[in-house]
């Protein structure tokens, strides 16, 4: 094997291990924000449920027209309620999921300029190429540290959404024509066609 073949080999490897932090960071950022979602949404609807619960009681109470036991109930779920969300926090959940999603997110994004802009770069050093993929993994990691979110979100994303997360991620040929109607491609062919 000459030193151009262990380059290429080398490139290989830290290539398919970048696609595979990648695609883990994908998943990730899609059930922390599936996750947030629901726990925004836990939050809002107990807001609205116990406003709409207050108003039957005030109302039962000022004309007598709503049945004791009624308001019996919906003081009795108000309070199951208030217990519930002093406890689980949903909305501060719900950001706090947020935010670790973002995380992954941006390390979704870094893995991705790695792999376009520094591995496919046959310029960069391999030391600089594994030093930059540890610092990446290594990111990774510390994000997996303060995870607190249960596979079931995984699994219920894989479900419901299985591999159209995938084609979310990626940018299609209308978009890129969209985004930029010159293209990068266009550009070079032109530089090539005035020399």
């Amino acid at each position: 094997m000459t030193g151009n073949d262990l380059d290429v080999d080398f490139r290989n490897r830290i290539y398919n291990r970048a696609l595979e932090e990648q695609n883990s960071n994908l998943w990730n950022f899609k059930r922390y924000y599936t996750a947030a979602s629901f726990w925004s949404v836990v939050d809002v609807g107990t807001d609205a449920y116990m406003a709409l619960a207050g108003g039957v009681i005030t109302y039962g109470l000022a004309w007598r027209k709503v049945p004791v036991w009624v308001m019996a109930l919906l003081s009795l779920s108000v309070a199951a309620i208030s217990i519930f969300k002093g406890n689980r926090k949903p909305g501060k959940r719900a950001e706090k999921i947020h935010t670790l999603g973002r995380n992954y997110q941006e390390l979704y994004d870094e893995i991705q300029d790695f792999i376009e802009l520094d591995l496919k770069d046959g310029d960069r050093e391999k030391e600089w190429i594994r030093d930059r993929f540890d610092e990446l993994a290594s990111e990774r990691h510390d994000l997996k540290a303060e995870a607190t979110l249960s596979g079931f979100w995984y699994r219920w994303l894989k479900w419901r959404r299985g591999d159209e997360i995938y084609e979310e991620a990626a940018t299609t040929e209308e978009e890129r024509e969209l985004l930029d109607p010159e293209g990068f491609e266009k550009e070079q062919s032109e530089e090539e066609g005035e020399e």
